[in-house]
């Protein structure tokens, strides 16, 4: 079944099985990300574009975590750490 066919219910449940519980996947995730924030801030970088794409970084690791055979999060990983070093060149506050 394709997602425009399924209730938001069943789009979480799904996602469930892929990449784990919601609650705790985004509570591992945003723990993860204010510890980034904190360093990135401790080191000086103000590029907000940066620090964002190495937290959708982030969560791509935490859902391989929970399911280490879904290829996209690798692929997708790896975009936004193509991302997060094109924001890192570009001038900022």
């Amino acid at each position: 079944m394709i997602d425009a066919d399924m209730t938001d219910e069943e789009i979480i449940k799904d996602r469930e099985k892929k990449y784990g519980p919601a609650n705790s996947c985004f509570n591992t995730w945003s723990q993860m990300c204010e510890l980034l924030r904190a360093y990135h801030k401790e080191a000086g970088n103000t590029n907000t574009a940066h620090l964002y794409a190495l937290n959708m970084a982030l969560l791509k690791i935490v859902r391989s975590a929970w399911n280490p055979s879904i290829g996209d999060n690798y692929k997708d990983g790896r975009n936004y750490i193509t991302i997060a070093k094109d924001a890192s060149e570009v001038k900022h506050d």
